[in-house]
């Protein structure tokens, strides 16, 4: 028999009148941030990359438990920020809220994009660096103790600067680096051999500029790819290898946004329900005795990034990777010099 049952919440919102079998039972319910109680999953987005709107739509089409804060340099939400936030009503655990004076002290995680348009236009050629600098500092001033994830381009300069300007500890920053185009290899892979991404392991290393596929890393449900090209008679040789590597960061040009809102959904999840993951991302690393900052595989996982061993490539990627982190300190250099 089916008997009507009255809920009683402790913000005593209107009583609800639902079905339940079995008659009057106490339920109790998730409290969260839509009823006046604070969550514990607090993030902010600082930026207007149509990969953090886009996430955020997503967040809101699969009502992920989190909130999340917007922040605006302008008392004046734009029309799209304030489009997505009545949006959000329409979730029942995913909160969105554009604010010019978040809780910085509250916050988990904070995604840094590109700077507002207006901004870029009154700060010109500086304002990528500008708007890092104004987000830390305002974070650091005001009690934050999360992390930073970089959702810019260039990420390997902006993680080096907001190191810097933030003094946290360096397993707390971290950009998106190369894990997008790591995606795209694993699932260019899995359509080759007509196979799904999920047993696919491949590393795109170095920095969003300048990468390459780290090939001998590369695994297929635990076998070497290069052990699988070297088979006689394989189904997947050298030509498809080759053509990969050629095609692959077209290929993620041409999804770049869904990539994007891919990766930091794994992000979220690594960070705030749970799930560590091994992926690439740009981190802080020693070289030539000077702190630089480039993409290579570590764990994420609530504690942040951790590099579990060394990173053990062929001859010939040892020189390339040798190659890029030289660059990546002259660029480094230049950049203090400004």
């Amino acid at each position: 028999m089916f008997t009507k049952v009255r809920l009683r919440f402790n913000t005593k919102r209107d009583i609800l009148l639902l079905l339940y079998r079995g008659g009057p039972k106490e339920i109790t319910f998730r409290q969260d941030e839509k009823w006046r109680i604070q969550m514990d999953n607090n993030m902010m987005i600082c930026g207007e990359n149509p990969e953090l709107q886009l996430f955020l739509q997503t967040c809101i089409l699969h009502d992920e438990h989190l909130k999340c804060f917007w922040f605006q340099i302008n008392e004046t939400p734009t029309d799209q920020v304030v489009s997505l936030v009545e949006s959000s009503a329409f979730a029942d655990n995913f909160v969105l809220e554009a604010t010019a004076h978040p809780k910085w002290d509250e916050l988990q995680l904070i995604l840094l994009g590109t700077p507002p348009k207006d901004y870029v236009e009154a700060e010109g050629e500086n304002a990528q660096r500008r708007w890092v600098q104004l987000v830390i500092n305002q974070a650091m001033a005001n009690g934050f103790r999360g992390k930073i994830c970089v959702v810019l381009p260039h990420d390997h300069l902006w993680v080096y600067s907001a190191l810097r300007f933030s003094g946290l500890p360096a397993n707390n920053v971290f950009g998106l680096g190369t894990m997008g185009l790591s995606e795209t290899v694993a699932r260019l892979l899995g359509e080759r051999l007509d196979i799904g991404s999920d047993p696919i392991y491949a590393n795109v290393i170095g920095t969003q500029d300048e990468a390459f596929i780290a090939w001998s890393r590369a695994q297929i449900a635990g076998n070497s790819v290069l052990g699988i090209v070297a088979q006689d008679n394989s189904l997947f040789g050298q030509a498809k290898l080759d053509e990969i590597t050629k095609d692959y960061q077209a290929k993620l040009v041409q999804a770049k946004e869904v990539v994007t809102v891919l990766c930091l959904q794994r992000i979220c999840r690594a960070l705030f329900f749970n799930h560590p993951i091994l992926v690439p991302l740009t981190h802080e690393i020693e070289f030539a005795k000077q702190k630089i900052a480039v993409s290579e595989p570590v764990v994420l996982s609530k504690q942040g990034v951790a590099v579990l061993t060394k990173l053990t490539l062929s001859e010939d990627e040892s020189t390339q990777y040798m190659e890029v982190k030289q660059n990546v300190l002259a660029e480094l250099e230049n950049l203090r010099k400004q």
